[in-house]
């Protein structure tokens, strides 16, 4: 904008300076060419300002369907940890007391992991305001450690 106003005060200034040594037809002509001007920066101003509006309005809609993507693989990461701990809470009532202290252990490890993935699903229905990329790399970390976890 800055720019847009500099370059129309500059048109003007030197549609005057030709002006002074101009015809009356001369110093018209000037005016509309100054006035064409104008009207081209204005145009221009107005499409830019659109076109930045479109972009961000596009990639708002890029980032929320990429947090609706990463809150659905929450969802399934937690599902399948309560699923897991639905097993588990099975064995831990038929096994023997040394078992159950180590099937003991390892529920304990999964509700962490629920409760880490809580806090991450929590944190992506949010405004986050911290880098998105670092959030979804952090997030799929976790989610691979969450699913290694299972599957040990």
């Amino acid at each position: 904008m800055k720019t847009i106003k500099t370059l129309t005060i500059s048109m003007m200034i030197s549609g005057a300076l030709l002006m002074a040594g101009c015809s009356r037809e001369d110093k018209r002509e000037a005016a509309d060419d100054v006035q064409d001007a104008q009207d081209k920066v204005e145009n221009t101003a107005d499409n830019v300002a659109e076109d930045v509006k479109e972009a961000g309005a596009q990639t708002s809609a890029e980032i929320e369907a990429e947090r609706k993507e990463m809150a659905a693989k929450i969802e399934d990461r937690r599902q399948a940890i309560k699923n897991e701990l639905d097993r588990i809470d099975g064995k831990i009532r038929t096994a023997s007391a040394n078992e159950k202290v180590k099937w003991q252990a390892r529920r304990d490890d999964l509700k962490e992991d629920l409760n880490d993935l809580d806090n991450q699903l929590a944190e992506v229905k949010s405004d986050v305001k911290r880098d998105w990329k670092q959030f979804k790399r952090d997030l799929n970390k976790k989610i691979d450690k969450v699913q290694a976890d299972i599957e040990n």
